[in-house]
């Protein structure tokens, strides 16, 4: 008995094995013109749930339940398939034909659920992985440049700020970046963080951008835009990529660039694999190492002239000359001491003589060496065929230089990102953290003042002298010789700076180390950002549980834990919390026979720094008028509550000079305003110049506010002929309690004014502000996109933004050009076989103002004209391409920003392996 029941077992368990083997079918997928294997291709049996992706082989196994059975393939840049299978199989091949139509392209974050882009209902641009490869530039950030709609400021190699319709800045708090699910700013400073943390370039699966206020669907932070970049699923991209670039930077010396040609290298590779059809995971990573392009610009900040013929020279990249002294007492002191020098002095005494303290440019003194690291990894697991389990880390590292109030060092920061989530069909719950930590930042502006002050100080009360002392000296001993006023104020600045350490010399390094590394709150210029965030979210598809329209709906709790130990933020005591509660539904329905799509976004926010909680809403039409031509109009009503920065920052940029917040918790409780008037600091300067007290000017601060906008914009897209895709629109925006900043200053423990006549009695500050009067932006843009067939495809865009602002003292930090024209031309596949690719892009920006705030620059910006291109060829045997290429080819140098370097051409060669 028992060795029948042992048979029988046997031949139960082989005819499972049978049927299985039976209805299993395995195969490659190959591409019909160059032959090579096609990986991350979507396999599935028609009309059913059975679905798998191709490795990177291009093998393929799926199991059907009985045949005939139709297998139907899809990739991006390849047509769609069908293939009927009659039995089972293991050497199934397919071949899929090349070809990108410009009517495949899908996207998610217009309304949080996957649709075209042609009926989208607001602007929205998108890089496909495609274009990433195919692209010239270097670093995936670097991409989006060229999109319709959207500016850049580029602070150094590994720093580019984005955000569009024309509000441009450093470390803009207002656009959104976010990463697989996570908002990915910096926790205490609140600016994006860019190619800093996230995927690598061999990770990035397609980036989409969201022109104007996205705040319905993504929060306050999105009221300038939203950036979505989504990496590669384990699950469907597999296996081992390798790239290796080798390149140079600086060439030529152009551009008024004091560094000598040097090597740029970056080194990336991604590994996945999928375990089973449960179990994934990937890991990544990637180093770049480069010499940074340096700021050189040396014209004077208040537009006074070279040092030459200028005593109170501030140049823009010159650090420690704002410092500025009257040295008229000390001309009077010198006469009082010896009245024979009457004859010179006073023809001097007829009019203010302000001297700066001469200053460092930034070459050899902030460090220009980019290193900049990042790793991820990832596991995934699927509880069950709709429910998926996901886990990953993010960690980001090195050196980058900052532009904002000054420029900023960022030696050795760390950022990370924890993530958990569930995901299915229908709902995902996702929870994840950023730390960071700011490592040994130098603040450029007041460590070089201190500097100054350190090897001699500007005046000396105990002994009577100091630098403006010998100054005075050197001044009155060179005219009474007969030199002209000009040489005898470059021959006083000599004299003085005897003994002055030059840059690189072991007493300006030791210097220089031991004031960096002092935190601000001690007297020195560190400042020490170690703040978290915390963030868990909810989302909801009933579109199963109601038909009669698509809803989603979900919630958001966010904790800002600000920790700078006094250095950025007033938080001596203990750190400070910041909470930030919302929900959102947003719904569509299609009615006219699925003719005009009809959709609504309503979203509450809630900050636990102000009182009331602010409603956002998006209505949105779309219409079919012809077909493959859509109308779109979309209203928005936004509300952005001050970021931390704009709430609660107070961070030294000069000697006695801060960036200030606008919250009462900073104004009054920090600053005491309520004891000790701020006064404009126009009125602060006229009552330095003429001695009359009564024209100084009381500030009238508030407690800062969230501005709100309306926002209006009508679109026009078309797919003509499926070769043309076109795309119009026009914007209006209405805002008010418009945020900006203004200059103030008061004298801390004295209400007498005349302590603002010694800069060491009174503080200036930098303060963020709702304006008075409301702001309006308006704009137009328009795009086309041509298939020229044999992989050709050509892209134009043209785009021009505008603001109007009645608030005239306040700084708006719009800046941009009048227009931009964008120009690509591409090809994925020519020549013999189809191995050779090109990329190339124009990019063409008049000249334009540029105004940083803090007093840092105010400036025009020269107009550019950027051509980018790349050559790749495959080498289809070994899986593998080399690319030659260069980012800028001509050479001309151009800026993005005043106060910004100037950026040179990259010309490089990459070798990539599994990247095809």
């Amino acid at each position: 008995m028992k060795k029948h029941y042992l048979i029988l077992n046997f031949i139960l368990f082989f005819s499972i094995t049978v049927i299985n083997a039976q209805n299993t079918i395995s195969g490659k997928i190959i591409n019909s013109t160059t032959k090579e294997k096609v990986s991350a291709v979507l396999v599935k049996i028609k009309n059913a749930k059975e679905s798998t992706y191709s490795d990177e082989y291009g093998r393929f196994q799926l199991s059907g339940k009985e045949f005939p059975l139709t297998v139907v393939v899809s990739s991006l840049g390849f047509q769609s398939k069908e293939v009927e299978v009659k039995e089972s199989s293991s050497s199934l091949v397919i071949e899929m034909d090349p070809g990108m139509a410009l009517d495949e392209i899908i996207v998610t974050s217009a309304s949080r659920v996957a649709q075209r882009k042609l009926s989208s209902p607001v602007t929205i641009e998108q890089v496909s992985l495609k274009e990433i490869k195919n692209s010239p530039q270097l670093n995936y950030i670097d991409m989006v440049q060229g999109l319709k709609g959207v500016d850049v400021t580029v602070s150094s190699i590994g720093f580019t700020s984005i955000t569009t319709r024309g509000f441009n800045t450093s470390g803009n708090t207002n656009f959104t970046q976010i990463v697989d699910g996570m908002d990915n700013q910096a926790p205490g400073l609140n600016f994006p963080l860019g190619s800093a943390l996230g995927p690598n370039q061999l990770d990035v699966d397609n980036i989409e951008v969201l022109s104007g206020a996205s705040s319905a669907l993504y929060g306050s932070r999105g009221l300038n835009g939203t950036m979505v970049t989504t990496s590669k699923n384990p699950f469907k991209y597999q296996g081992l990529s390798v790239q290796v670039t080798q390149g140079i930077n600086h060439v030529g010396n152009n551009g008024n660039d004091p560094v000598s040609p040097s090597l740029y290298s970056d080194y990336s590779f991604r590994w996945a694999k999928k375990i089973n059809e449960r179990l994934a995971f990937k890991v990544s990573a990637q180093y770049t190492d480069a010499n940074d392009w340096v700021a050189t610009n040396a014209d004077d900040k208040n537009g006074m002239g070279p040092i030459e013929v200028n005593p109170n020279y501030n140049g823009i990249n010159y650090y420690g000359s704002n410092t500025s002294v009257n040295i008229n007492p000390f001309l009077e002191g010198a006469k009082a001491a010896n009245p024979d020098l009457a004859p010179l002095i006073d023809p001097l005494l007829t009019k203010e003589n302000n001297v700066a303290r001469t200053g460092y440019p930034e070459y050899n003194y902030l460090d220009n060496n980019a290193k900049l690291f990042k790793a991820n990894a990832e596991l995934r697991y699927k509880i069950s065929p709709n429910l998926e389990a996901i886990g990953s880390v993010n960690l980001g590292q090195g050196t980058v230089v900052y532009t904002n109030d000054t420029r900023y060092q960022i030696k050795d920061f760390k950022v990370a990102q924890y993530k958990a989530e569930l995901k299915s069909d229908d709902w995902f719950f996702r929870t994840y953290a950023t730390t960071e930590d700011s490592g040994n930042t130098l603040i450029a502006g007041p460590t070089a003042q201190l500097i100054n002050e350190a090897w001699k100080p500007s005046y000396d009360p105990n002994t009577g002298d100091g630098w403006y002392p010998q100054y005075t000296m050197g001044l009155l001993t060179a005219l009474a010789g007969g030199a002209s006023v000009d040489q005898a104020n470059l021959d006083a600045r000599s004299f003085a700076d005897i003994g002055r350490p030059a840059l690189g010399s072991t007493e300006f390094n030791s210097l220089k180390d031991q004031i960096s590394s002092t935190p601000t709150s001690q007297g020195g210029t560190l400042f020490t950002d170690k703040s978290k965030l915390y963030n868990s979210e909810f989302q909801y598809n009933f579109s199963k549980l109601i038909t009669f329209a698509d809803i989603i709906a979900g919630a958001n709790w966010r904790l800002y834990n600000l920790n700078s130990q006094n250095t950025l933020f007033p938080d001596e005591d203990k750190p400070i919390n910041v909470n930030e509660y919302s929900g959102y539904i947003s719904g569509t329905k299609k009615v006219l026979d699925d003719k005009l799509n009809i959709g609504i976004s309503f979203r509450v926010d809630k900050n636990s720094l102000f009182e009331d909680a602010k409603t956002t809403s998006r209505a949105s039409l779309v219409y079919e008028v012809a077909h493959e031509n859509f109308l779109r109009f979309s209203f928005q009503n936004a509300y952005s509550f001050p970021s931390n920065i704009q709430a609660l920052q107070s961070t030294l940029i000069g000697m006695n000079q801060y960036a200030s917040g606008g919250s009462k918790l900073l104004l009054v409780d920090t600053y005491h305003f309520d004891q000790y008037k701020p006064y404009t600091a126009e009125s602060v300067q006229d009552y330095q110049n003429s001695g009359d007290a009564s024209q100084l000017k009381i500030y009238n601060y508030k407690d800062i506010r969230p501005q709100s906008v309306n926002s209006f914009e009508v679109g026009y897209a078309a797919l003509i002929n499926k070769i043309f895709l076109v795309d119009v629109l026009a914007y209006y925006s209405k805002w008010e309690n418009f945020i900006g900043y203004v200059d103030v200053a008061n004298t801390p423990g004295s209400t007498d004014p005349t302590a603002f006549q010694d800069p060491s009695k009174y503080v200036s500050y930098n303060i963020a502000v709702n304006g008075a009067e409301t702001v309006s932006s308006f704009g137009y843009a328009a795009s086309v996109s041509v298939d020229f067939g044999k992989n050709f495809i050509g892209k134009v865009n043209y785009y021009s933004d505008h603001l109007t602002n009645n608030n005239d003292d306040q700084v708006k930090n719009f800046n941009t050009p009048n227009y931009h024209i964008n120009v690509d031309l591409t090809n994925t596949g020519f020549g013999k076989k189809q191995l050779f690719a090109f990329g190339t892009s124009f990019r063409y920006k008049p000249s334009y103002e540029y105004a940083v705030t803090g007093n840092m620059a105010t400036g025009e910006v020269p107009s550019s004209a950027v051509i980018d291109a790349q050559l790749s060829y495959k080498l289809v045997k070994a899986n593998s391409a080399i690319r030659i290429g260069g980012t800028n080819i001509t050479n001309q140098y151009y800026y993005t920003g005043t106060a910004n370097p100037g950026i040179g051409a990259v010309y490089y060669v990459s070798l990539s392996y599994n990247v095809l």
